[in-house]
């Protein structure tokens, strides 16, 4: 043991020590309210001479407690920003009166009603007034779910604009870190690390991140997301956040871009964590799927009443026309296309209606060939809100070729997924475009009741069948269809009908079959001549069809000819007839109101199930969303309950290491207090000591 010191260099070396031991101790207590405080802690080491040497002051922290209360303060930034925001759509569509399923209810019951008395008018108007409230409610609710995707783009800017502030703001306290340290390596520049960290837990709220000292000791952090992206470099460099949108502008991705560098890249939204990591979370599973299966509902329902509506014989005994306008759509070119200029066009294919599915269509050009018309060969991809392919049951993604599609303005192609595409450029498409289109998603809200005259809803079958009074067996019509009423009175285009839109059936087709005997019948036209002689019958269920599969059949080529059938029971006899006609001044029929109140009931909507065939009535659709709103809800405020409970605990432990304790602070108060009274007295003791030397001298 070497010690030189003497008592005066030993006293004033514990007075230095306890100031600063009571200097330490008076700023944790003044800053016990500063949000971020770290609380200090001052160490001497003995010198060799004697004395206390000189200490060194620095923050009392544990790495692993700070790293958890941030992984915790990330958890619980998600799983509230997913929560608030899924419940205001879980009350929206849970409550009743904005159910779009009453206004369903009460239109498909005032069909039902109208179906009762279809000559009268009132009840006719009803139907329309239903209508038009069926669809200024789902504009509502859809316009209310717009409202939504705006306030999240305006949410994910703000969110996304603070989170490059905090980062700048670390690396440049990073840099003051640094200068501070260097300058005073005995003096943790506590203040300055105490603000990086609360910078840093308030960036670990927005998103998930991971933090590691700097290697070469200077106190700085580097700071990367927890899927490896890097924000704070270890050169003091640093990468900002920005917001795009490929093709679909409103439909934010997010995307990391190097300073001072061209270099930009795409980030997985769903790994990005904290309440930016929630907001998308919540777009993507809830908002943006809400937003198309409630335009899935809407197209459906207004093609299928449309369809339904073009089969029947109104009022004024015309064939039915549309009750619904349903929006066209334009796909969104992407920004690697040949041209900005391009542009295809798309419509709900009304026919195919209940092939639409709740996905994005995706069309890619695989080749464009020169003629008249050009014409185009596709691919159509399904499309998650997300991006992602769409997979059916064995997770292969769902995609359909269409070849030789013609490509001029005014041509509108059914292609896969129940839709019609036009594509007016014709052979200006190069190879490898690509364009979006968004047939359920923003168009629900442009639904619009067409139909203004009660006198134009089709309640009653446009054909009639009539025995004749001569049969002698007891075969009776049980019943009737019509599938198909497209008119062209020429007969050359393949989707053709026997109907001639003016009252009538067009000339030289079915008029009347006539038994020959119970296993033969031949059709004949409207002037008697025979059409077709039909033998082997075995049952009298629908007799077109038959007619129509008979080698001897004069109308081969057609996609649905003559678009109506009919089925018998009983046994004919020969010479049994029944003719064939259309159903002038049938005003009282209600087949076809029968048929559109019944399509309440049918399984209409194609499930947005992995690419699957199933399903579903427009009812238990609108209950699927409201069911799948709710589940992920419920089990978004499950989540939120735990992830606070971790950040409570999380907390409580870093506060109890970290934290300033009043009563621990007290006692060293008075602890210090004491040391410096001792300290102080050794000075008085060595002064004395040192008189008394002095005195003895004289």
């Amino acid at each position: 043991m070497i010690r030189s010191a003497d008592l005066f260099s030993i006293a004033t070396s514990g007075i230095r020590a306890s100031n600063k031991l009571l200097d330490t101790a008076s700023n944790n207590i003044a800053n016990i309210n500063t949000e971020g405080y770290v609380r200090e802690r001052t160490t001497f080491n003995a010198q060799l001479i004697g004395g206390v040497g000189r200490g060194t002051t620095e923050r009392v922290i544990n790495i692993f407690a700070q790293n958890q209360l941030r992984r915790d303060t990330t958890q619980v930034g998600e799983s509230e920003a997913y929560y608030q925001r899924a419940a205001v759509l879980d009350n929206i569509f849970a409550s009743e009166a904005n159910s779009i399923s009453s206004s369903m209810s009460r239109f498909f019951g005032s069909l039902q009603t109208a179906s009762d008395e279809p000559t009268n008018m009132a009840a006719r108007q009803l139907v329309l007034g239903e209508a038009n409230s069926l669809v200024g409610q789902i504009g509502t609710l859809s316009g209310f779910l717009n409202d939504k995707e705006r306030e999240v783009n305006l949410e994910m800017d703000s969110l996304v604009n603070r989170a490059n502030t905090l980062i700048q703001s670390i690396s440049e306290l990073n840099a003051q870190v640094r200068i501070t340290q260097a300058n005073n390596p005995f003096e943790e520049p506590g203040v300055i690390k105490n603000e990086r960290d609360q910078a840093v837990l308030e960036l670990a709220e927005l998103m998930s991140i991971e933090t590691r000292d700097n290697a070469n000791g200077d106190g700085s952090v580097m700071i990367n997301l927890t899927s490896g992206e890097s924000l704070v470099l270890e050169d003091g460099s640093f990468n900002l956040f920005q917001l795009g949108g490929d093709p679909d502008i409103e439909y934010r991705g997010l995307q990391l871009q190097s300073t001072g560098k061209p270099t930009v890249l795409n980030l997985a939204e769903a790994q990005v964590g904290g309440t930016l990591g929630g907001i998308f979370r919540y777009r993507d599973e809830i908002l943006a799927t809400s937003q198309r299966e409630l335009g899935q509902i809407a197209m459906t329902l207004a093609a299928a009443m449309n369809e339904q509506n073009g089969l029947g014989m109104d009022f004024d005994q015309q064939l039915g026309s549309d009750i619904f306008t349903l929006p066209e759509f334009t796909g969104l070119n992407y920004a690697a296309n040949s041209s900005s200029a391009l542009v295809i066009n798309g419509r709900v294919d009304q026919e195919n209606a209940s092939d639409l599915t709740g996905a994005d269509y995706q069309i890619t050009f695989d080749a464009v060939t020169a003629g008249a018309p050009p014409t185009v060969d596709i691919t159509i991809a399904l499309l998650n809100p997300d991006g992602s392919p769409v997979t059916d049951t064995a997770g292969v993604a769902v995609t359909q070729t269409e070849t030789g599609v013609p490509a001029q303005a005014g041509t509108f192609t059914s292609v896969f997924g129940g839709i019609e595409i036009e594509f007016p450029d014709g052979a200006g498409y190069a190879v490898g475009d690509q364009f979006l289109l968004q047939p359920t998603k923003n168009t629900a809200d442009d639904l619009e009741v067409t139909m203004t005259r009660p006198e134009d809803l089709a309640f009653a079958s446009p054909i009639r069948i009539d025995s004749d009074l001569g049969n002698t067996g007891d075969a009776v019509l049980v019943s009737t269809q019509v599938t198909n009423t497209f008119v062209d009175g020429t007969l050359t285009d393949a989707d053709s009908s026997a109907f001639d839109g003016a009252g009538g059936l067009v000339s030289g087709t079915p008029a009347s079959i006539v038994f020959n005997s119970t296993t033969e019948f031949e059709v004949f036209d409207e002037l008697g001549n025979s059409l077709v002689v039909v033998n082997g019958v075995t049952d009298y269920n629908d007799m077109m069809a038959q007619a129509a599969a008979d080698p001897g059949w004069p109308f081969p080529g057609f996609n649905d000819f003559p678009g109506y059938d009919f089925s018998l029971q009983g046994v004919p006899k020969a010479g049994d007839t029944f003719t064939i006609g259309y159903n002038t001044d049938g005003l009282n029929d209600n087949r076809n109101a029968l048929e559109l109140s019944g399509l309440q009931n049918r399984d209409v909507i194609l499930l947005n199930d992995n690419g699957g065939t199933n399903r579903v009535t427009f009812h238990e659709s609108y209950a699927n969303i409201v069911s799948n709103i709710g589940e992920k809800t419920a089990i978004a405020d499950i989540t939120l309950r735990s992830a606070e409970a971790m950040k409570t605990q999380s907390k409580e432990w870093f506060e109890n290491i970290s934290g300033v304790n009043l009563d621990e602070e007290a006692a060293n108060l008075v602890k210090f207090q004491q040391t410096y009274s001792a300290a102080a007295r050794i000075l008085t003791t060595a002064q004395s000591l040192f008189d008394t030397i002095l005195n003895s001298t004289r």
